[in-house]
């Protein structure tokens, strides 16, 4: 099995390069859903359980067949204050923490979400063969244990509010958070000033909302910190990476409809080269 998945995900944002990701709803096949995606470039998957229903043994299997198919592995939770450690102790190895508004959010997650020094998380080690990589805990000495598993914890912050907005340099600049990834809808809704009878896909187009999103990309390059975003089609993510933004969502696989995420990334990757 290989190691580091996720440390290594995490060293290419520092880098600033662009890597790309796939929301996971039900009714997939998850051996099959995974080996796809490592096929077509992606760089992690997340299961979605803030916005679907997959089940926790549903989950595990995604766990190991994503560690089969080389890819680190998300999760975008129910709520930035849910109870997430079992899923970390099975092998999820990072965090989506939707909706997030306050820095006592923020902290409690790193708390729950970090093995100290950084965090508070409890020891589940043993629980699963993915947490190691299938090193054997009876053989590594428990700083190296700990320092492996918050080597391989990415925490991402979703700026969906304006709350978070307000103070996410504050926000970002903790110990353990990876950056901040922007739910462009949900963040729209939440501004306001939108025409009700705009698409989804013209709500990104306003001022007020451009402004917001350059500000955030320019927050998360003085912090070090990487700036991504969901919600947005293959041509908005593009001038958008001009911008400084590095991660994208890219979309659902659901009901087996992995085909689509094949057409999506080529395309992004396209214009990518192209500008």
């Amino acid at each position: 099995m290989e190691k580091n998945l996720a440390y290594n995900l995490k060293k290419r944002l520092q880098e600033g390069e662009i890597v790309f990701g796939q929301m996971i709803g039900p009714k997939n096949d998850p051996e099959k859903t995974a080996r796809a995606l490592k096929e077509y470039g992606y760089d992690f998957l997340i299961i979605d359980n803030e916005h679907s229903l997959v089940d926790k043994e549903t989950i595990y299997e995604y766990i190991s067949a994503s560690r089969e198919a080389g890819l680190p592995i998300f999760m975008r939770v129910e709520e930035a204050t849910a109870n997430f450690r079992c899923y970390l102790d099975s092998g999820i190895n990072g965090l989506l923490l939707p909706r997030l508004k306050t820095i006592g959010q923020i902290v409690y997650a790193l708390n729950q979400a970090y093995l100290p020094p950084i965090g508070q998380r409890g020891s589940g080690i043993g629980m699963s063969p993915y947490l190691l990589d299938e090193q054997s805990p009876a053989e590594m000495p428990l700083g190296e244990m700990t320092e492996y598993i918050n080597n391989n914890t990415l925490v991402f912050p979703m700026t969906e509010t304006e709350e978070c907005y307000r103070d996410l340099q504050r926000i970002i600049s903790f110990t353990g958070v990876t950056g901040t990834i922007v739910g462009v809808n949900d963040f729209t809704l939440d501004i306001g000033n939108y025409n009700p009878r705009s698409l989804r896909s013209e709500l990104s187009k306003g001022k007020a909302v451009e402004e917001r999103l350059r500000r955030i990309a320019v927050i998360c390059k003085k912090t070090g910190k990487a700036a991504g975003m969901g919600g947005l089609s293959p041509n908005d993510f593009a001038k958008w990476a001009k911008e400084g933004y590095q991660v994208f969502l890219m979309g659902y696989v659901i009901g087996g409809n992995i085909e689509n995420s094949r057409s999506r990334i080529n395309e992004l990757k396209s214009l990518l080269e192209t500008n």
